[in-house]
């Protein structure tokens, strides 16, 4: 479902302080693989309303060189592993905008308004950072959602279970799954790690993969020098990629 909010005009809020009513599902929106994002079209068939802050990618990590559009492909670097080119962007923040407008009419207490599950670009309620694979024709064979480790640790906390509600969504059956042991310096948080990456091949021509992990990371310890705990020491991160199934990479 395609998720859009709809802020009513100020003379339409109840005079009794209560929030106005938030529209949801927009049908006239085009549903693609994710959002209006369709692996197999061109990157001139991409929209540009809902969405900014074009660049090149980095593998989920810090956005490079600016694009004015999803056509300037070309001017990112082929990617060694995969053979393509890959487009950062970001969701229009007009919903963050809207919320936030509303947080600050009714109160701090965003979460009775049950909007803060709209604030910037989220796949599930994760904050991602969200990329398109273009090979040289400027044909998207996938697209990439990686959970943003910039994000609150709130957020950072969770992101490892952003596989649960992906993989309910495309059947619990079927997946491919390895779970590779830690790597040396890796350690668990607490008693607890996950290290794991599936893939499925859905209807449609689309290869499913996604990964999940939670440990520390060489030199993470959780605790600071003078032995206080430190928030956040851990490494915790979801993967979602959305295949085009015949695609392979060139040798």
């Amino acid at each position: 479902m395609v998720v859009a909010l709809v802020l009513w005009p100020l003379s339409a809020w109840a005079q009794d302080g209560r929030p106005p009513l938030v529209r949801m599902p927009d049908a006239a929106r085009v549903v693609g693989d994710l959002r209006e994002l369709t692996v197999g079209k061109h990157a001139a068939e991409f929209p540009l309303e809902g969405y900014y802050a074009f660049a090149c990618g980095s593998n989920g990590g810090t956005p490079l060189e600016q694009l004015d559009d999803w056509t300037g492909f070309a001017q990112c670097a082929r990617d060694r592993a995969t053979g393509l080119h890959e487009v950062y962007v970001e969701y229009d923040d007009e919903g963050e905008y809207i919320a936030r407008m509303l947080a600050e009419r009714f109160g701090p207490e965003e979460g009775r308004l049950g909007l803060r599950k709209y604030y910037g670009t989220k796949v599930a309620g994760h904050p991602v950072v969200l990329s398109v694979l273009f090979d040289e024709r400027g044909i998207a064979q996938a697209i990439r959602a990686v959970t943003d480790q910039r994000a609150d640790l709130d957020y950072r906390r969770n992101a490892y279970l952003l596989r649960v509600p992906l993989m309910n969504t495309f059947g619990a059956e079927g997946w491919d799954c390895v779970h590779p042991p830690l790597a040396a310096g890796e350690t668990p948080v607490g008693n607890f790690a996950v290290k794991m990456r599936c893939e499925k091949v859905v209807p449609g021509g689309r290869r499913m993969v996604v990964e999940a992990h939670l440990y520390r990371k060489p030199g993470q310890t959780g605790y600071d020098r003078t032995g206080a705990s430190l928030a956040g020491d851990f490494f915790s991160q979801g993967r979602w990629e959305i295949w085009n199934a015949d695609y392979a990479a060139p040798r």
